[in-house]
């Protein structure tokens, strides 16, 4: 007669030893997505952090790093997508706003760009995308009602 609580640590075993594995198939791509992008290898970066996300699909920071290489590809869509799966688990985290902003001003979109700086900076004061938010060139209705808010 087999022991119902046997099999239950049985299966329980078997289930902890594969979350390990995929931990550690996860890491393995990760950090050779993180190397291959310090490489500039943005092709090979970008198979390795799709593989990952396979994996843990709720990794924030592969999200990130994706963004980041198709950023670097001129994918500025599935970089904005990327940054999105951020906001959408987790809407208090700077970096993917201010990482946002980045791509959607170098996509033409100034507001859309100072939208995303703003929510950066009202998640971190200290954040350091006040000066790229400086930077964005207007006509003269977007200057003056930059001037109203104040840059905040």
């Amino acid at each position: 007669m087999v022991n119902v609580d046997e099999n239950q640590t049985e299966i329980e075993t078997e289930i902890s030893t594969t979350k390990e594995k995929d931990r550690t198939k996860f890491n393995d791509f990760y950090q050779r997505g993180l190397a291959k992008y310090e490489q500039q290898d943005y092709q090979s970066a970008l198979a390795e952090f799709d593989r990952a996300i396979d994996i843990d699909p709720n990794h924030i920071d592969a999200y990130i790093h994706r963004g980041d290489v198709k950023d670097k590809l001129e994918d500025y869509e599935g970089a904005i997508a990327d940054y999105n799966q951020v906001i959408n688990r987790d809407s208090t985290h700077p970096k993917a706003y201010y990482r946002r902003g980045n791509v959607l001003r170098k996509a033409g979109d100034n507001w859309g760009a100072i939208a995303d700086y703003n929510q950066a900076i009202r998640l971190n004061p200290n954040y350091t995308s006040t000066k790229y938010r400086s930077d964005i060139h207007g006509d003269l209705e977007t200057i003056e009602k930059l001037l109203q808010e104040k840059f905040i």
